[in-house]
C-alpha cells in the first residue's frame, strides 16, 4: 500500500546537522522515529511511495556488497518510482528517509555502534546527510541507490536488473555512468556501451583499458546525434571504439 512521501523543513535539517554529536546515542540506538509526526518532519511532497517495499532493504553486510547494492537499488528505485531527478536532488527528502524509513539500513550499511565519536560523526555527515549534488549521487546511504536505479533504467529500460549489475561491476564503471549524465540520458549510446561491457570482457579487464575505452567513446562520439541512431548503429559505433582500444593496446 502506497503512502505519501514527506520531507523535513530547513529548520529541522539545520537542527539535525548542528546536533549530530549530541544525538550520537540516537544514531547508535533506535533512531528518530519519535520525531516523525512533528510538523517540521511531516511535510507532504505530494508523491506516493511504497513504504512497505522500502522497509525490505537488505541489511546484510557479510555477502558480496555489489550484489546487495544491486538488490537494494532495485528496491529503492521501485519504492520511490515517483521521484523525478529534480526532486531526487533535494537533501530534505533524503535526510528524512535516512533518519526514518531507511534508518536501520543506513545504520547497518554505514555506521558502526563501536566507532569512536569522531569517526561516527564523520560517517553520519558523509552518509546520512547530503549537502551537495555529488554527495546525493555518490555518498548518501539511500539516494545513491536511487541514482543507480535511475541511470540503469535510463540506459537499459527493458532489463534494469541486468543494467544495474553491469553499472555496479566496478566503481569506475559506475562513476562514468553516474557522472556523465549526458551519456545516460542518451539511451542508444548508453545501452550500446552496457551491451559491449556485457559481451566483451576485455573492455573491463583493467581500469586502464576501461578508461581508454571511455576516452575513445568521447573522442569519436563528438558530433554524433546518438538519439537518431538505431540500436544496431549504436552497437556498430561502440564496436569500432572497442577495436580502437585493442589497436592502442597492441601498439603500446
Amino acid at each position: 500500500m502506497n503512502t505519501e512521501l514527506k520531507y523535513i523543513s530547513e529548520a529541522a535539517l539545520t537542527d539535525l546537522r548542528t546536533n549530530i554529536r549530541s544525538n550520537l546515542e540516537l544514531y547508535r540506538g533506535s533512531g528518530f522515529h519519535h520525531l516523525e509526526d512533528e510538523p517540521s518532519w511531516d511535510i507532504d511532497l505530494k508523491i506516493d511511495y511504497d513504504q512497505a517495499l522500502l522497509g525490505t532493504l537488505d541489511l546484510t553486510q557479510q555477502q558480496n556488497i555489489v550484489d546487495i547494492d544491486r538488490k537494494n537499488s532495485l528496491i529503492v528505485g521501485q519504492a520511490l518510482s515517483g521521484l523525478t531527478p529534480s526532486l531526487a536532488n533535494e537533501e530534505l527528502v533524503w535526510v528524512r528517509i535516512s533518519h526514518l524509513d531507511a534508518f536501520e539500513y543506513s545504520k547497518a550499511r554505514w555506521l558502526s555502534e563501536t566507532d569512536e565519536d569522531d569517526a561516527l560523526v564523520a560517517s553520519i555527515q558523509a552518509h546520512i546527510f547530503a549537502p551537495t549534488q555529488t554527495a546525493i549521487r555518490d555518498d548518501h546511504s539511500v539516494s545513491r541507490l536511487w541514482w543507480n536505479y535511475h541511470i540503469a533504467r535510463s540506459c537499459m529500460p527493458d532489463d534494469v536488473e541486468k543494467a544495474l549489475g553491469l553499472i555496479l561491476k566496478t566503481a569506475d564503471i559506475r562513476s562514468n555512468f553516474v557522472e556523465r549524465i549526458w551519456m545516460s540520458s542518451r539511451r542508444q549510446i548508453a545501452g550500446a556501451i552496457l551491451r559491449a561491457i556485457d559481451e566483451k570482457a576485455e573492455i573491463t579487464a583493467t581500469e586502464v583499458r576501461f578508461r581508454a575505452f571511455m576516452k575513445i567513446i568521447n573522442r569519436y562520439g563528438g558530433g554524433i546525434v546518438f538519439e537518431a541512431l538505431s540500436d544496431a548503429e549504436a552497437d556498430k559505433f561502440v564496436g569500432e571504439c572497442c577495436d580502437r582500444v585493442a589497436e592502442v593496446s597492441e601498439a603500446a
